[in-house]
């Protein structure tokens, strides 16, 4: 089996998660020979999960290298599963099997992984051209609109979870038994993921002089770090004049970034239209560990937590709302990380990578 996954360049992140979920899973269902195709930085990076990763892609040339390496492993054994799918990988496919003298794509061989949708006015027309030129193309999707939008282009879809990696499972014992030590706001600073929203809920806290202390990752991802409106909300929230504010400026290692969701409200005021069925990778990690959540109202997160009873939904993202709904798991923190907690046991069971590995070994 083929992973082909150009953005994993670190041995943080959500997307070393997701390969090494995907690593151990492949091995588990039968698996002998996994290779994973990930950045250049790789070569820097001890892997510890099952399968041999090929430190590949240049971010400059990408898609370049996307389109050779698809030439190439169209022609050889194995499955190709493109972990993290977008329209370029769909093009490059149909090029590369076009060009490289197979034509058509053999069924079986291909799966993209698409996580959600960011569809640009004439999208829809090129997916629907490639799935008549690439019947046998097959979409997996964590999410019923993101697949049915793509069996609508006429592609073969199916539903699977988002995949967690098993190896984080360990500290949730551990995290259940702790009681309130912080808020949280974890992963990339973005401003789709309400950053505004954060550094006015800091402001107001120093206002109102609270207590709670509060941890922030500001760390940027690639394409974010030229948000002139970000830059002017981070160098906002360093100025802000809160005691109990801890700012996370790196990436952190699976072990540090999993122990700060111990004893942690984690709040996500994410852009409901950009969130509306879009999985949340942190709010997964937060139920996992048993850290009740704030979400985004009419979002994919606040039908997790609402779910569970394990957090609390708001529409009102202004500092007044968030900290209302802070307050309200406060109140009773016992009982939301106890049902946190509960539902981790859950979480794991419906976001095993199985499910996409099997996805892709399928022979229907």
């Amino acid at each position: 089996m083929h992973i082909v996954e150009p953005t994993l360049n670190s041995d943080a992140g959500h997307c070393m998660s997701l390969v090494r979920a995907l690593s151990e899973a492949a091995l588990h269902t039968g698996c002998q020979d996994i290779r994973i195709w990930g950045g250049r930085k790789m070569a820097e990076i001890a892997w510890a999960a099952p399968g041999q990763v090929q430190a590949h892609f240049v971010r400059r040339w990408r898609r370049l290298q996307a389109l050779g390496l698809y030439r190439r492993l169209l022609r050889e054994p194995g499955r190709i599963l493109v972990s993290t799918a977008g329209s370029a990988d769909l093009v490059s496919l149909d090029w590369a099997a076009r060009s490289c003298g197979i034509g058509r794509i053999p069924a079986h061989k291909v799966c993209l992984f698409v996580h959600w949708l960011n569809i640009k006015p004439g999208k829809a027309r090129l997916y629907s051209t490639i799935a008549r030129r690439q019947p046998e193309l097959r979409i997996l999707a964590p999410t019923a609109s993101v697949a049915d939008f793509f069996s609508a282009c006429g592609f073969k879809t199916q539903v699977v979870p988002y995949p967690l990696d098993s190896a984080d499972h360990d500290a949730r014992h551990e995290a259940c038994a702790s009681e309130f030590r912080h808020l949280l706001v974890p992963g990339s600073a973005r401003m789709d993921k309400g950053f505004g929203h954060i550094v006015d809920l800091v402001e107001e806290m120093a206002k109102r002089r609270l207590s709670w202390p509060i941890i922030v990752q500001t760390s940027l991802e690639h394409g974010h770090d030229k948000d002139l409106e970000l830059t002017e909300a981070l160098a906002k929230l360093q100025s802000c004049n809160y005691k109990g504010l801890q700012l996370n400026d790196k990436a952190m290692d699976r072990e540090t970034y999993r122990a700060q969701f111990q004893g942690a409200i984690v709040i996500q005021p994410y852009r409901a239209a950009s969130f509306q069925d879009r999985v949340s990778g942190v709010t997964l990690d937060a139920l996992q560990a048993g850290s009740p959540v704030v979400v985004t109202d009419g979002t994919w997160m606040a039908r997790l937590a609402g779910k569970y009873k394990a957090g609390i939904a708001t529409s009102d993202l202004s500092p007044s709302g968030l900290l209302q709904a802070i307050q309200t798991i406060m109140d009773d923190h016992a009982g939301f990380a106890q049902r946190a907690c509960a539902a981790a046991a859950d979480v794991r069971a419906e976001h095993s990578a199985r499910a996409l590995i099997e996805a892709v070994l399928t022979e229907n």
